[in-house]
């Protein structure tokens, strides 16, 4: 009689080969409906720990599939830098500012005087 690890395997063999359930446990020579019982059963279950015997999964051959490659169309958007200045105000500069602007409204926001 197969153990639970072994039907494990089974199962995970069957669901790996594309094959119908009807076919492939034709080829293995057990029937169709233990397998669908052991899919239900070990998956009502939850995984089991692998024993000593398991082959680790890294070492099984990895499945790929298919990947669809779209354009990123999201704007990105900046957030503002904000800067604090000594005096208690506050200067926000959104992406794309002219620097020599900067420069003098940096200047003008330091003065004590109100503006």
């Amino acid at each position: 009689m197969a153990t639970r690890v072994e039907w494990a395997e089974r199962v995970e063999r069957w669901e790996r080969s594309g094959l119908s359930a009807e076919k492939f446990a034709r080829r293995e020579g057990y029937k169709p409906k233990q397998l669908y019982w052991w899919r239900w059963k070990l998956r009502a279950d939850g995984p089991s720990p692998p024993s000593s015997t398991e082959t680790p999964r890294s070492t099984e051959t990895p499945r790929f599939l298919p990947v669809h490659v779209v354009a990123d169309v999201s704007p990105v958007v900046a957030e503002p830098i904000e800067i604090a200045l000594p005096n208690g105000r506050v200067v926000r500069v959104r992406p794309g500012f002219d620097p020599a602007t900067l420069e003098r409204v940096l200047a003008l926001a330091a003065e004590e005087t109100p503006c």
